[in-house]
């Protein structure tokens, strides 16, 4: 006997029977109340911290066991089990944009114009080529400060295109490479945030910012990406590290080969 339609799910109008707790068709709960205070609270607490599939959960998982994560969710199809990576990487880059607003890593102890000026040229055509650049130079670090947003959605597809040509017979396609950098790239900015931004003025210089920065996602992804490939492919731990290293230094050079071709040319 079948039941008597008694609603319509009002996310996207099919039919619900009576005895459905959720529409069959794009999955939302059909209890449904207002919103206030409480159930706000209640959401984002449930969403940080749920047992399965929280905020929280994933990052601890992306702590102790990276690659086995990015394993399980992308080649054994696990995908209820951990929070959505691409959701994970863009609240990380919101927060990425927030501290940097604050702690402003880049121009806080830089004053490239001010230093040219200070200089003594022999000519003012000298004086004022170097004023534009160093001018170049203050907004491109003004740029990694407000738009870091953009700097970790070009890195991503560059780097995993090294991971899927230096692993190609691993059977790990482009696009599952792709995933696997979406984990490692939101919990590296993660730590960045939240521990080298903040501390950025412990650093004598920018190069030792950057050097120690690079020097946690060599370790870092080296560690995931071993526990990442198929078990059952052969590798080795200095065979990795030998990619990663390879593909943080693909992405270095196209960055600061467009840093450089901004700065000398406008």
């Amino acid at each position: 006997m079948s039941l008597t339609l008694v609603k319509q799910c009002p996310n996207c109008r099919t039919g619900l029977e009576s005895e459905y707790n959720y529409c069959p068709a794009c999955g939302q709960t059909t209890h449904l109340h207002r919103f206030n205070l409480h159930h706000i609270f209640h959401e984002v607490f449930h969403a940080l911290t749920h047992a399965d599939k929280g905020v929280i959960h994933l990052v601890k998982e992306l702590t102790i066991r990276p690659g086995v994560v990015a394993r399980e969710y992308i080649l054994e199809g696990k995908r209820k089990k951990y929070f959505n990576p691409f959701t994970f990487l863009v609240l990380i880059v919101g927060l990425t944009i927030f501290v940097n607003s604050i702690v402003h890593p880049y121009t806080r102890s830089s004053d490239p114009v001010g230093q040219a000026a200070g200089r003594e040229y022999r000519t003012e055509q000298e004086r004022q080529q170097k004023l534009k650049v160093a001018e170049r130079i203050r907004t491109s670090q003004q740029f990694l400060e407000k738009r870091g947003n953009v700097i970790i959605f070009l890195a991503i597809p560059i780097v995993t295109l090294t991971f899927w040509l230096l692993f190609f017979r691993s059977g790990v396609n482009y696009a599952e490479h792709l995933v696997a950098q979406v984990f490692f790239t939101g919990y590296y900015s993660l730590i960045t945030s939240l521990v080298f931004t903040p501390l950025r003025p412990l650093f004598p210089n920018a190069n030792a910012f950057a050097g120690t920065q690079i020097l946690f996602q060599l370790v870092y992804i080296t560690f995931a990406y071993y526990q990442f490939l198929p078990p059952n492919r052969p590798k080795s731990v200095f065979r990795v590290a030998l990619a990663t290293l390879a593909a943080l230094m693909t992405w270095a050079v196209v960055s600061f080969a467009a840093m450089y071709l901004y700065i000398r040319f406008g």
